[in-house]
């Protein structure tokens, strides 16, 4: 079976941002046959660097499993937004499939509108109760292997959101400063059900570049960070297709649809040779050539 080449490989390894802007001229049916070879270890980059529209199209056509596996390799906003875009039944389909610290969360932002805060919360950010101290804080802090920002919501024991700490101040505190005397109690928490247009004009942009988020009886829930916030304004914007005329990106273009059409060809050869013959042992999905699709 005819797979994607070393050339356009190394293209899509080296280059995802340019290969995302390629993938998003083909048609959905060309761009999920040609990266359904391709490692999800290259693939992963690209996908991110995508449009979210086109992109959930193509995964909604790739093998379910593929499709776990590429999200594994993307941050938490990136797959909610594609979640969300992605046909019902692949998406109640991927919920069941995905790690349970992954899809209970997406579950709970998949229950709010798109244009609500409430669909962009990460729920992954860590977040502290007032009476633990700066060193407690930092030793924990250590432990995280993701990105946290650089503002991080104390809690009551109840749950609610009483105040923000930054990064800042507990690197220039003394050890065993409690984070209630630090923390900025002046910041307003998001409701969840608040549009993102109304988030936008928050004051609370200006002291902090992450801010809590709450639910509509006042518990926390989570965060909404500046740059969570301008992708979800942007996903609503329209896109532009590249003109890509005679330029590398048009090359690598023409040779993802040659090696799509390859496979097409070959894949609907073998679906006429298997009406012919419905009872011929060993038969298969002939899209799939038994190759894994991990990275």
């Amino acid at each position: 079976m005819k797979n994607p080449d070393s050339l356009s490989l190394d293209f899509l390894s080296t280059k995802p941002q340019a290969s995302a802007q390629v993938l998003q001229t083909l048609a959905e049916e060309q761009a999920a046959l040609y990266l359904e070879h391709v490692p999800v270890r290259i693939l992963g980059p690209v996908i991110q660097q995508m449009e979210t529209w086109p992109a959930a199209r193509i995964l909604d056509l790739l093998p379910l499993e593929q499709n776990a596996a590429i999200f594994a390799q993307l941050n938490y906003r990136t797959v909610a937004a594609l979640l969300r875009q992605q046909q019902e039944r692949r998406r109640s389909a991927l919920l069941q499939v995905l790690p349970s610290q992954l899809a209970r969360p997406l579950t709970l932002s998949l229950a709010y509108q798109e244009n609500t805060v409430g669909a962009w919360i990460d729920m992954s950010t860590p977040h502290f109760h007032p009476d633990l101290t700066v060193r407690d804080c930092l030793d924990l802090l250590k432990k995280i292997q993701q990105p946290f920002g650089s503002s991080l919501p104390v809690i009551s024991h109840s749950h609610r959101i009483i105040g923000v700490v930054t990064l800042d101040k507990l690197l220039i505190s003394t050890d065993n400063q409690p984070l209630g005397q630090l923390m900025d109690p002046r910041v307003t928490p998001l409701p969840a059900e608040m549009s993102l247009d109304q988030a936008r004009n928050t004051p609370d942009w200006h002291r902090h570049s992450t801010l809590p988020v709450r639910s509509s009886n006042g518990t926390y829930l989570g965060t909404l960070s500046r740059t969570a916030l301008r992708k979800a304004l942007a996903t609503n914007q329209p896109t532009t297709t590249p003109v890509l005329g005679d330029s590398v990106l048009a090359h690598l273009a023409r040779a993802m649809i040659s090696t799509a059409t390859g496979l097409l060809s070959l894949s609907s050869a073998n679906n006429i040779h298997w009406h012919e013959d419905p009872g011929e042992p060993g038969i298969g999905n002939p899209g799939n050539g038994g190759q894994s699709h991990g990275g």
